[in-house]
């Protein structure tokens, strides 16, 4: 009795496992090995239909013994043919991976290409539009100081000066971060020179860069990424990590660049980070960046003890 009751529920699972596999055949778009082992499992529930057929007292119009064992003979013929060529499917996840990654990548690229597009429109329209009209507003006020000026005046006349200098300076500084103008002319190492000095000469934070680059030049998507990288990593050291040193090398070796970053701040937990349980201070954007260059992006820290970041980019 509970040979027959195994054997059904066997027959059954069979023909269940040969109705999906049947049912898949069109989503693996007729591959041959997945037809391979549907027509194995078919065979294995017939075989399965075979040795229940003496429970049922049927007539033994055919030598069952020897049906079943050719059958089984098919089946591990099929299976393994199915098998060995079921590496196709395999092969063809892999390079749908690499597609689908190439065109993440792409998007990316896109992204980035359009907002460095619009830094650079932008920066342009405030420099050119705002600018000669702040000059002009300062040289129309100075022109007043040939006249006479009472003492009423004066403080005002000093006031507005001092303001539209200052809006000037402001418009350079908006203008300058939106698109510096030194490292599409100058490249990555003097922008980043400059950016550091300009950061150091606030009072607060010392920042030690060192570089082998020099004049080295890069491809228009390395050094805007890299630069913006670094640039961003700064801000976040200063606004969140309660530092007072920065340690930034950035070198090439061979056909590699590499780049260490280090604070000596309050750290966190980059798994929170990487989890999205935490803001994340944008190290999310900056490892999607720099995955668009082929780099790789490596984050260690922990409360209290800092951060260490490593980025490599193969050129």
């Amino acid at each position: 009795m509970l040979t027959t009751i195994a054997l059904i529920t066997s027959i059954v699972l069979q023909f269940v496992a040969m109705g999906f596999a049947i049912s898949l055949i069109r989503s693996t778009k007729y591959n041959s090995s997945w037809i391979l082992l549907s027509i194995g499992l078919m065979i294995m529930a017939m075989r399965r239909l075979i040795e229940f057929m003496p429970y049922i007292d049927m007539p033994p119009f055919l030598k069952l013994a020897t049906v079943n064992n050719w059958l089984g003979v098919m089946v591990s013929f099929l299976m393994v043919v199915g098998i060995f060529y079921i590496r196709k499917i395999f092969q063809h996840l892999e390079s749908m991976e690499k597609v689908r990654q190439k065109a993440e990548r792409r998007v990316l690229n896109a992204v980035i290409f359009t907002e460095e597009k619009e830094r650079k429109r932008f920066a342009k329209d405030l420099h050119d539009g705002l600018g000669p009209l702040l000059s002009t507003a300062k040289m129309s006020v100075s022109a007043v100081k040939g006249g006479e000026i009472n003492e009423q005046f004066k403080g005002i006349y000093d006031n507005a000066i001092q303001a539209i200098e200052e809006s000037i300076s402001s418009l350079k500084d908006i203008s300058n971060n939106l698109s510096p103008h030194i490292l599409s002319n100058f490249g990555l190492y003097k922008a980043l020179r400059s950016f550091t000095k300009k950061i150091e000469q606030t009072g607060k934070i010392r920042i030690d860069f060192n570089s082998n680059l020099k004049e080295q030049r890069f491809e228009n998507n390395v050094e805007v990424i890299l630069y913006r990288t670094i640039c961003e990593l700064i801000v976040n050291t200063i606004k969140h990590a309660k530092a007072q040193k920065i340690l930034i090398s950035l070198d090439r070796v061979d056909d590699m660049l590499k780049l260490n970053y280090l604070d000596d701040g309050v750290g966190f937990n980059f798994n929170e980070v990487f989890e999205g349980k935490t803001d994340g201070m944008g190290l999310n954007n900056i490892r999607s960046r720099i995955a668009s260059l082929n780099g790789s992006f490596d984050v260690d820290s922990w409360p209290n003890e800092g951060i260490i970041i490593t980025i490599q980019i193969k050129l």
